[in-house]
């Protein structure tokens, strides 16, 4: 999916549950959010989020949405709940009749997504580093360290972090040495 239909379905979500009279709300993670926020990808295979309020609702309205356009049932999904550790900052994406969008902050998807680790996370991680301008390891482990719980934070987190900078510290080493 890309921007333009997942706020297109979002918006049919938001239809369907001021059909019922109802008004959901839902926090954005993942790769939605690498879509949408950060613009770092054109397209994603699902949209991940936390459901506020009446879950078994916005799951409803989703799957008549996904019947209606022909999506996986799982297009909206709840999913990324397990990874949420308190509540995570959050900023309006987008305020639909019946469905308030909210997004995690870059900040708090640099902590999800170092946290996670796989190599497309350390892509995404990457893009959150410089949509943050964050040009120290440091500073990206003291965000991890303000949303993650201590006994999460593994020394292949730090290392996937310092990895990060060290190419690029390379990099710029390089380009000095042939100037």
């Amino acid at each position: 999916m890309n921007r333009s239909e997942i706020l297109t379905y979002l918006q049919e979500v938001g239809k369907e549950l001021d059909q019922e009279g109802v008004c959901g709300e839902i926090v954005l993670a993942g790769g939605a959010v690498m879509l949408l926020v950060i613009k770092s990808r054109d397209v994603t295979k699902d949209v991940d989020a936390y459901f506020a309020g009446d879950s078994e609702k916005i799951r409803a309205a989703a799957r008549k949405v996904a019947a209606r356009e022909g999506l996986r049932e799982d297009w909206l999904n709840d999913g990324i709940k397990g990874f949420f550790y308190g509540t995570p900052p959050q900023t309006v994406l987008a305020e639909y009749s019946g469905l308030h969008v909210y997004s995690v902050t870059p900040d708090y998807m640099i902590a999800m997504k170092a946290l996670a680790g796989r190599p497309e996370d350390v892509a995404d991680l990457k893009a959150l580093i410089e949509f943050t301008e964050i040009t120290k390891a440091d500073e990206v482990l003291a965000i991890i360290e303000k949303y993650i719980p201590q006994k999460l934070l593994t020394t292949k987190v730090q290392y996937i972090v310092e990895s990060l900078f060290e190419a690029e510290d390379s990099q710029t080493d390089q380009r000095n040495a042939s100037e």
